[in-house]
């Protein structure tokens, strides 16, 4: 056998020696000998005040099983409503001008290392850029200045080849992002847990009545309904949904049968349920990660694993690039 052959030819060689045409089997050798391409995900929420906490302990839990992560997180656009060159809507009929405003600097990208295994690849790595931009002198039918992304699709391409995973952290979670992410999975937040139906105050000294409980598919339905509901109707457009993890604002007045109970529903649904957690906090309305100490911290960090691989399955099993 020729020295310094590449591993797709010796399984073509081998493939042709039973019949296979070499072309044939070097072609689908060399696909399957070929690196996966890396997952870009976007995550879904309608309140995002404890979204940057539940990525990044799954991006920890990730990262400390070997993976190379990226968190790239949006940085606020000071450069948003630059009205430079843009005539005054009040003024256009008297022909004035608007008083030119210069825009705010934008702010620079920064990088940094939240976590790196001594003795391995795993990494956990944190980027901020803008996303976009606007051109004022360029408006739209409306207009307002258009909007140019490509700032985030520069961004994306440069960490292809350094990361296994790109999670794209946007300061609005609720709308898709289409253009650059290849997997979407939604966070469904739990006020109070759907198990049984309306409560009846009762006049007397029994008081408040407690309703009469649901089913696991019952249940189901009213959380579909409550918790995806910001998914749905206009102007949102389709989206194919990877999974969907559910986290409870407080303890869950079920067992685990009853959830399984959940899931199953939500499969028949066509949704991937992927687990579900109990919030370590009350929502909050800042943009929060996990302090640098708690992500190297494995007690912390094992609390998101079982997630962590069910969504990582649940990447690996559908193509790369499918949105």
């Amino acid at each position: 056998m020729p020295k310094n052959q590449s591993t797709a030819a010796q399984s073509a060689r081998r493939a042709s020696r039973s019949g296979e045409k070499y072309t044939e089997a070097l072609r689908r050798a060399a696909a399957d000998d070929a690196p996966a391409a890396p997952h870009v995900l976007r995550f879904l929420a309608e309140r995002s005040g404890n979204l940057h906490y539940l990525a990044g302990g799954i991006a920890a839990a990730w990262a400390h099983s070997g993976q190379r992560v990226l968190l790239l997180e949006e940085a606020e656009d000071y450069w948003r409503w630059t009205m430079n060159g843009v005539f005054d809507r009040r003024s256009r009929g008297r022909g004035r001008r608007k008083k030119e405003i210069e825009p705010a600097a934008p702010p620079e990208p920064t990088t940094s290392t939240l976590w790196a295994s001594p003795d391995g690849p795993g990494v956990l790595a944190h980027h901020t850029c803008m996303w976009e931009v606007r051109h004022p002198s360029r408006e739209s039918d409306r207009g307002l200045p258009r909007t140019d992304r490509s700032p985030l699709a520069a961004a994306v391409t440069d960490a292809l080849d350094a990361y296994d995973v790109i999670v794209l952290m946007p300061r609005y979670w609720s709308y898709p992002d289409r253009e650059n992410a290849t997997a979407h999975v939604v966070l469904g937040e739990i006020d109070i847990f759907p198990h049984t139906d309306c409560r009846t105050a009762l006049p007397g000294p029994r008081g408040e009545e407690m309703g009469v409980p649901l089913s696991p598919e019952q249940s189901a339905a009213v959380l579909r309904e409550r918790c995806l509901g910001f998914l749905f109707g206009s102007p949102h457009r389709p989206i194919h949904l990877d999974g969907v993890i559910w986290q409870s604002n407080g303890e869950l007045p079920v067992d685990a049968d009853y959830l399984a109970g959940v899931d199953r529903d939500m499969n028949r649904a066509g949704l991937c349920p992927l687990g579900w957690a109990i919030s370590e906090r009350w929502p909050s309305p800042h943009r929060e990660l996990p302090e640098p100490d708690r992500l190297k911290d494995l007690s912390f960090v094992q609390r998101y694993q079982p997630i962590a691989g069910r969504l990582r399955t649940a990447l690996d099993a559908r193509p790369a690039r499918r949105n």
